[in-house]
């Protein structure tokens, strides 16, 4: 499930990733599948992605590894997202590093051309039967050079099934509709009174979208009177 690259082979990079979790060095960031390792040598640079924890906990994280990898396996002729190079020892995934900016700290430029790219991007997604989920997360969305946008972290991604799956259907629509409503929500800043009228056939808000909005405001909404009355 890994393919060797350039100068290194399989067997170099597993101890490699074996010592950095051992000795807790490398650690590039930290996410809900687990831990993120930046290996620099040789010319390469690359990002393993590790499963954390103990039990069910580690089972869950282990398993969304595994379906991001084969998200990878269905979007490898996209562009705008890492390339893959498999998964080493069935539980590490091994990408390529992206030299860039997450979009919420990012200078984007032309805002327009930005937010052209992404659509286009999220259509490719969807044309090869893969629906992101999570693009509101802040952290998975990146900036290249303050104009091209990637997208990275496909560990709750919704791959459409062929055939007779109704409730896969139904999750990977859905999951469609999530793609489209973050990609208002970033373009706008969540500001949807602005929307225009070339863009409103790609809002739809869900009615889980709904409730969660519902919740996050009513939570405010206390916690502002609480502090009205001290």
């Amino acid at each position: 499930m890994f393919r060797d690259m350039d100068n290194i082979v399989e067997n170099e990079l597993l101890e490699w990733i074996k010592w950095s979790i051992q000795t807790r060095s490398n650690i590039f960031s930290r996410g809900y599948q687990g831990y993120v390792y930046l290996y620099e040598d040789k010319g390469l640079r690359l990002i393993l992605k590790v499963p954390t924890g103990w039990g069910l906990g580690r089972i869950i994280r282990r398993a969304m590894l595994r379906n991001e990898y084969r998200v990878y396996s269905k979007i490898s002729g996209v562009s705008g997202v890492p390339r893959c190079y498999g998964l080493l020892d069935g539980c590490y995934l091994v990408l390529e590093f992206i030299d860039a900016i997450p979009r919420y700290r990012a200078r984007i430029t032309d805002r327009d051309m930005f937010f052209e790219s992404l659509l286009n991007l999220i259509k490719d997604l969807h044309k090869s039967g893969v629906a992101h989920t999570d693009l509101k997360k802040k952290d998975n969305l990146l900036v290249v050079e303050g104009l091209r946008p990637y997208v990275i972290d496909f560990g709750v991604a919704v791959i459409r099934k062929s055939g007779f799956a109704p409730i896969n259907h139904y999750l990977y629509n859905l999951a469609r509709k999530f793609d489209f409503n973050a990609w208002v929500k970033l373009k706008y800043d969540g500001k949807y009174e602005n929307i225009l009228e070339q863009d409103r056939e790609y809002f739809n808000r869900t009615v889980i979208e709904k409730v969660s909005r519902w919740i996050k405001d009513t939570y405010l909404d206390i916690k502002k009177a609480l502090r009205g009355k001290r």
